[in-house]
């Protein structure tokens, strides 16, 4: 698991609109998790809330 994958899904979320849109779209958090995860997005929540925390920051 990479370090730079929260980081990277950050970033996709706001590039990619259809990425964004079918995450966004999937109700359920374990089919949420397998779809980001067959994207080769592997990280852990609280990797993802560090990621989240330090983007707001560093703005």
């Amino acid at each position: 698991m990479s370090n730079e994958h929260p980081m990277v899904f950050i970033d996709k979320m706001n590039s990619d609109d259809t990425f964004r849109d079918e995450v966004v779209r999937i109700d359920d958090e374990e089919a949420k998790i397998e779809y980001v995860n067959r994207e080769g997005l592997n990280f852990s929540s609280d990797e993802l809330k560090y990621a989240v925390f330090a983007t707001l920051i560093k703005d």
